[in-house]
């Protein structure tokens, strides 16, 4: 069995060469809004276009047209009608119900998108620390040695803080991904919330970092500092950037816990149960908005569930609306009455006293186990 992984590195890129990523970034979002504007054009005129036959016509007068695009690799033009058909394809998909709704695919801006693009595997390679670029004379040095030992298929260069990073996506055996601790056990169930960010139902308990939270103060900083700036500066671009590392600080201490807590928890147990949390409806609770979206609930079960399926395990979810919280783990009484603020509560039926948190981590292990027999 094929299964295909990514690898994402960092870049060290000297200034000739981030200055070279720059222009292919920049011809990739020209060629993005090029195609975009020609497939409405089309598209009013009463034909039916698509990515292809863009990217055939193109093709033919980029040379006279838009001689810039040939100092850059082939590979980023095609990228960029790539992704400008698949934006269109999840476009339709929505339409049609088959997936969540998406906008209607909108012109790149330098100032708000993000800088990438792509590379085809038969035109870069990877020797240990060292990546080639085409049209690049020198070498670029990245920050890690590719993890994965496969066929590459693809990566993608992009621009994140300041940073330049490669993702590389690799098909290999699934076998060899398979790697389990000698304490693995059966299962376990997961309460998520945000107060404390995790309660497992063995007793672990994983404190909320508030990664978000304690930087507020520094974005609200730079965001009024951007503010009064005059778009498109030198100062603007000075703040700009800032505002960007510090995003990128943020997602990154979230995204290193957050990793090594899910890493944790795949390799030890087989079987693990969380919540279906409808977690764009959570966030539209003002007052609870940044807690939730500081937490990350979505990207742990994300996380999670790739994770499983690499070392053998499996993710069960359990539907929102099973009563984890309300029902006594003990005897199996429903407590109607329990509210948000009741953070121990005795069973009115058997008198057990039950953390509310530990006790809705035990009954989704429980319900796990029973939807996983079925």
């Amino acid at each position: 069995m094929k299964v295909i992984r990514a690898h994402k590195i960092r870049l060290n890129p000297t200034v000739e060469q981030a200055e070279f990523f720059r222009r292919c970034a920049g011809v990739a979002r020209f060629v993005y809004n090029h195609g975009l504007a020609e497939w409405k054009r089309l598209y009013d005129e009463g034909e039916k276009p698509t990515a292809l036959l863009l990217k055939t016509r193109f093709n033919g007068y980029k040379r006279e047209a838009f001689p810039f695009v040939l100092e850059v690799p082939k590979d980023v033009a095609e990228g960029a009608f790539a992704n400008l058909g698949q934006a269109f394809k999840n476009f339709f998909a929505g339409v049609k119900g088959e997936r969540p709704k998406l906008g209607y695919p909108r012109f790149k801006s330098k100032k708000r998108s993000k800088s990438s693009f792509r590379l085809n595997n038969d035109k870069f390679r990877v020797d240990g620390h060292w990546l080639k670029v085409p049209r690049l004379a020198t070498l670029v040095n990245m920050a890690e040695a590719l993890r994965f030992a496969g066929r590459i298929l693809s990566g993608v260069v992009s621009e994140q803080g300041g940073q330049w990073f490669i993702s590389i996506t690799v098909e290999l055996e699934a076998a060899l991904q398979r790697q389990r601790d000698v304490s693995t056990v059966a299962a376990v169930g997961i309460d998520l919330g945000v107060r404390r960010l995790a309660t497992l139902s063995d007793g672990t308990h994983v404190e909320n970092q508030n990664v978000l939270r304690a930087m507020l103060n520094k974005l609200k900083r730079l965001n009024r500092e951007l503010a009064r700036r005059q778009p498109g500066s030198n100062r603007w671009w000075q703040t700009k950037r800032k505002l960007q590392r510090l995003h990128a600080r943020i997602r990154n201490q979230r995204l290193d816990f957050l990793h090594k807590m899910t890493t944790r928890i795949a390799r030890t147990y087989r079987l693990i149960g969380v919540e279906d949390l409808h977690v764009a409806g959570m966030v539209r609770n003002r007052r609870l908005a940044l807690s939730i979206t500081d937490a990350a609930m979505s990207e742990i079960v994300r996380q999670l569930q790739y994770k499983a399926a690499w070392l053998g395990g499996t993710v069960q979810q359990v539907s929102r609306f099973f009563p984890s919280s309300k029902l006594c783990s003990s005897c199996g009484a429903l407590n109607p009455h329990l509210t948000l603020q009741d953070r121990q509560w005795h069973c009115p039926a058997c008198g057990a006293n039950h953390e509310r948190d530990f006790n809705a981590a035990v009954n989704i292990e429980r319900e796990a186990l029973r939807l996983a027999s079925l």
